[in-house]
């Protein structure tokens, strides 16, 4: 095939590098740009942050809501000549507030203003045609319109569709005891099963839930991970010695619960630091909203700081600071219950630093993966937190040793020449371009 495959990629938030879903498809893209084009569908009001896309259709959310009543359709096609550096939305405390609470008549809102806004438009028909896309690629997720488009295009345009979910969304195994999670779901559930069934197969990103959506959907499902260049020439050096204190980093989101994890993480470090002095020092960099009682927990004297995540070019380089990398699951039912299908794409991340990675927290499939890759040293028993970190202290050349682990399972299992060139040959053939 001489021209570029052609795919359009239907998200709710902006394809950024500083948020999971856009840093993966960075991660899993980057480098096929001579053989595929990208265009973006997005509803989230915020500013596209990446190397692959030029061509965007942005349906606001405020215009949603604002056309339920004025009846006017939403969305604007623009261009982007460098997509990179836009400036993420700072959002108001109040929104944080909610974002943090996740008040599920909030939730609920935000899928009624998708169902029934006026997005379904002219112009979002003429961006399309436009562009001509072989395929569409999309989240599969909980937010009910960015199913509705990936069915209504495909429907429309007759163009192949391949989802990739992400957690679980779609299983009974849940708790809640609010109404409105109840109303929400039922009505999300619908939806993903419709989206799922258009679909030519799914990508998951776990064998469990490759196993348990080909039950739900009868579809074909594709394990597809974040990768990286595993050779000898990207290998960082694996120190044969630790800094003094022990230095731990943590990255990434600290809701639904893992900021209690970090708590208790910092709570042990005070406890052997008073025996030991200097024996650990946590970092943690987060753009999750915080309040006062997780800055008190989470920022103390000598053991652990709570910090602003880095800029998105200098990630690697301050994991690679750390003699451990630190990576928390949820532990309460219900939060546990949500991620017990997900791999934290962070993991991938971490492979490639070289380090030393300690896994703490509830029993998911990332856990099971580490477990069963023996890629990081895992303690799933809060209790066992402090002597699991003990053990580090008295034994540091285990930190070597799981460095060396880490990045041989990154090497024999994310090796992203592999996972792009079955990517690229799945895209084709259910394009039909060969």
């Amino acid at each position: 095939m001489v021209r570029k495959l052609r795919i359009l990629v239907i998200t709710y938030l902006p394809w950024r590098n500083d948020v999971s879903v856009g840093n993966s498809y960075s991660n899993i893209f980057k480098g096929m740009e001579d053989r595929i084009e990208f265009a973006h569908i997005y509803f989230r009001d915020d500013a596209p942050d990446n190397a692959l896309v030029h061509r965007y259709f942005h349906i606001s959310e405020k215009g949603l809501a604002r056309s339920i009543w004025n009846r006017q359709y939403v969305g604007r096609e623009f261009c982007l000549e460098n997509s990179q550096g836009g400036r993420k939305r700072e959002f108001s405390s109040r929104y944080n507030r909610l974002r943090k609470l996740r008040w599920e008549l909030f939730l609920l809102g935000r899928d009624m203003i998708g169902r029934m806004g006026k997005w379904k438009s002219n112009g979002l028909d003429a961006f399309v045609l436009d562009f001509k896309p072989d395929l569409i690629f999309g989240t599969l997720g909980y937010v009910p319109v960015v199913n509705q488009m990936m069915i209504y295009l495909k429907t429309k345009f007759d163009i192949p569709l391949v989802t990739y979910p992400w957690d679980d969304y779609y299983s009974w195994k849940r708790i809640s005891f609010s109404p409105f999670y109840w109303i929400r779901y039922l009505s999300e559930r619908r939806l993903i099963r419709r989206c799922a069934q258009a679909s030519e197969y799914l990508y998951t990103i776990t064998e469990k839930m490759r196993n348990e959506y080909e039950v739900f959907f009868q579809k074909e499902c594709r394990i597809l991970y974040k990768g990286y260049l595993f050779d000898e020439e990207n290998k960082p050096e694996i120190h044969a010695s630790v800094n003094e204190p022990i230095h731990l980093i943590f990255m990434g989101n600290i809701g639904n619960g893992r900021w209690k994890v970090l708590a208790k993480i910092a709570q042990a470090i005070t406890r052997i630091n008073i025996e030991s002095p200097k024996a650990f020092f946590m970092d943690v960099y987060t753009l999750s909203p915080v309040d006062d009682k997780i800055s008190g927990l989470l920022n103390i004297d000598g053991v652990s700081k709570l910090n602003k995540p880095v800029p998105n070019e200098q990630v690697l380089a301050t994991q690679r600071s750390a003699d451990i990398l630190i990576h928390v699951e949820p532990t309460n039912r219900a939060d546990k219950s949500f991620f017990r299908l997900s791999f934290s794409t962070k993991l991938v991340d971490y492979f490639y630093c070289g380090r030393c990675i300690m896994a703490f927290g509830g029993n998911t499939a990332s856990m099971d993966y580490l477990k069963s890759k023996d890629a990081a040293i895992v303690e799933e028993n809060m209790e066992g937190i402090e002597n699991t970190l003990r053990r580090v202290a008295e034994s540091p050349a285990v930190i070597g040793q799981y460095a060396e682990k880490a990045w041989k399972c990154g090497r024999d299992n994310h090796d992203i020449k592999k996972i792009q060139e079955r990517l690229y040959n799945d895209f084709i053939e259910v394009a039909n371009l060969k």
